[in-house]
């Protein structure tokens, strides 16, 4: 691990104050002319001395003898021969390490221990309280890795090893160096090399909370830090202007960074905070910031009217969109790396008038993070014989499953974990989505493109002749299309579509309506699933609470029945809420429900049928029972099931 040393050394003193960058520039020009090794250059040149080089490498420069850690303590005069021995018996018993039992046996402390390591192994030795760590490294490893195998991403390097080979490295912060599974574990996942330096146990721990603590607070300080940096004397600048389309002053080089890391932090904390999506809406003096976290939209920091257009320029240019192009809506698209992994931003714009300042765009960002929403079914929340009776529908060997409910109510996410329940080798499924939300390996996806032709109709004949057993349609919403997708189902395929209707009953008029044939809806039709999301209760704050006698009464319920609600606290922000649940509704045709489609009976009387003959489970049912469960309040059981009388 020298070349390792060698590789960071200039790196980590700069990292740690001991150099600055034109020190370090003139050393390495030395080392390239004259092949000495860059630490002694830099003794000679008096940059560092050779004891401050040594507490940090913790190697000793003229030895690389390598020794038992024992003896090495022994040798130190660190720990006693009787100590030494006490431990070898603990290690006996325990298994551990020789160095951790030491420690834990409080023979000596664990900086110490870390200092004896990282001179046995010729790693260098860091201490990251004051460490100034690459915001960019510690997005190639996700918080749950690093927590598990103690390891801290540092910073990234790039440049020549000794061969004058290109090389990318992200040096990692480890307690253990010779630990080659979690070095492996983590070159896999960054794809690049790794180079090692040690840190003791507690720093590591606490810079990792230091790091990632950001699902919540920090990153808010730090989008709040960065736009009020941007604010001072903004209102007052803005009201002298008077007239709205006056051009806005230039900004200088630093406030030309705000803007970008204004735009990178709020991204990262919407995402870190599990938004859907990010609203940025152009007001007369300031720009409006809001996150849809669990279905609702929260005002966040504003950001100064002076930022303003060049914000909203820096994400059409990262979208890809006309950033000339001010009159007409526009739709982009692009990526972003965090936290190991990738998620996407489909990006919409919108042109709004503003009394003096004219012609903006509001700017909305829908956040598509391939790790969140991905639930198995069984863990969606379905009551257990819901659950087996849409299971045995998706199975179907042909037919329509359905799922309906107003935009934003997690009709997706239940289309996705149901292919992911039956995703197998040996049947094909294709899809036809517009756009593609979440990608699936197995699964042939298609991406709606109206202007190229590529309909949902042109889609469904084309998919007739790929041979599928599977199909997936976003959305049944014209005559043509819904046309197809029964005569695919009546043919001996599976078809999943979305509609959009208040209750499950309210599906069969509705394709009626599109002047679909009565006999062909009631034959193909294997299940409708009507669903809302609820918010959840959060959990670290949750406690009983009293309802009115009047609700009671009009709701029918029992005295005994307990109901909760959240009080709230610092990890919901207040809100009592942390979260969502669905509440469901699962109606399966049988032979009633069927003749009544034929007669064109009303949704209404088709739910009294289901309800009577199929014991259907009703939306206002299941969120009674989640409320009653404590997974979420009466008051949000009732508000999603409003239309369900």
């Amino acid at each position: 691990m020298i070349s390792n040393t060698k590789m960071n050394l200039g790196q980590l003193l700069i990292r740690q104050g001991v150099l600055d960058e034109d020190q370090l520039a003139h050393a390495t020009s030395e080392h390239k002319r004259t092949g000495i090794p860059l630490a002694k250059i830099l003794i000679r040149l008096g940059m560092v001395s050779e004891d401050t080089l040594t507490s940090i490498l913790g190697v000793q420069m003229q030895s690389a003898t390598k020794m038992r850690i024992g003896e090495m303590l022994l040798a130190q005069k660190y720990i006693t021969q009787e100590q030494l021995d006490q431990a070898l018996e603990e290690q006996k018993k325990t298994g551990k390490r020789l160095g951790r039992t030491l420690v834990d046996l409080k023979f000596m402390p664990e900086e110490r221990l870390v200092e004896i390591l990282s001179k046995q192994f010729e790693v260098p030795y860091v201490r990251l309280e004051n460490f100034a760590l690459d915001p960019d490294a510690y997005t190639y490893l996700p918080e749950d890795l690093c927590k598990a195998y103690k390891v801290v991403p540092l910073f990234l390097s790039k440049g020549e090893d000794d061969r004058r080979v290109q090389r990318e490295a992200l040096t990692i912060a480890m307690t253990d160096p010779t630990n080659m599974r979690v070095i492996n574990i983590v070159k896999f996942k960054v794809k690049m090399e790794v180079d090692i330096v040690m840190a003791s146990d507690a720093d590591v721990v606490k810079t990792i909370e230091r790091v990632f603590a950001g699902h919540g607070a920090s990153n808010e300080e730090s989008l709040a830090e960065l736009i009020s940096e941007s604010k001072e004397g903004e209102e007052l600048e803005t009201v002298e202007r008077g007239q709205g389309n006056s051009d806005e002053p230039e900004l200088t080089d630093e406030e030309g960074r705000a803007v970008v890391k204004i735009v990178t932090t709020l991204i990262h904390e919407a995402i870190a905070r599990h938004a859907s999506d990010i609203h940025l809406e152009p007001q007369e003096t300031f720009l409006k910031l809001r996150y849809r976290i669990d279905g609702d939209l929260q005002v966040m920091s504003p950001i100064p009217a002076r930022l303003m257009p060049q914000i909203l320029s820096r994400i059409k240019l990262l979208s890809k969109m006309d950033i000339a192009e001010k009159r007409k809506p526009l739709d982009g698209r692009f990526t972003v790396r965090y936290k190991g992994s990738e998620v996407d931003l489909r990006v919409s714009s919108f042109p709004i008038s503003l009394r003096k300042r004219g012609v903006c765009e509001k700017i909305v960002m829908r956040i598509l993070d391939p790790n969140s929403g991905q639930f198995p079914l069984k863990d969606m929340g379905f009551d257990p014989r819901v659950l087996k009776q849409f299971i045995d529908a998706i199975n179907a060997p042909n037919g329509i499953v359905l799922v309906t409910g107003p935009t934003g109510s997690g009709k997706s996410t239940t289309l996705y974990a149901s292919i992911r329940e039956i995703l197998d080798s040996t049947i094909n499924i294709s899809t036809m989505e517009d756009p593609v939300e979440l990608n699936i390996d197995g699964v042939n996806q298609g991406q709606i493109n109206n202007a190229a032709g590529f309909t949902f109709a042109a889609g469904i004949r084309a998919l007739l002749r790929q041979d599928p057993d599977v199909i997936m349609i976003g959305e049944m919403r014209d005559q043509e299309t819904s046309s197809m997708a029964i005569e695919a189902a009546l043919t001996g395929h599976l078809v999943f579509s979305t509609l959009h209707t208040n209750d499950a009953a309210g599906a069969f008029p509705r394709l009626l309506e599109m002047g679909l044939e009565p006999f062909l809806v009631s034959t193909a039709i294997k299940g409708v699933l009507a669903q809302r999301l609820v918010r959840r209760i959060c959990k670290y704050c949750k406690e009983p609470v009293e309802i009115s006698q009047s609700l009671r009464d009009e709701l029918h319920l029992d005295p005994s029945m307990q109901f909760y609600h959240g009080k709230g606290c610092d990890k919901c922000d207040g809100s009592g809420y942390k979260g969502r649940c669905g509440i469901y509704e699962f109606l399966v045709p049988n032979e009633t429900v069927r003749n009544l489609i034929i007669k064109r009976s009303s949704g209404d009387v088709i739910k009294r049928a289901a309800m009577q003959e199929c014991d259907m489970i009703t939306l206002r049912m299941d969120g009674i029972q989640k409320a009653l469960d404590g997974h979420t309040t009466l008051e949000q059981a009732i508000g999603a099931s409003a239309a369900d009388d």
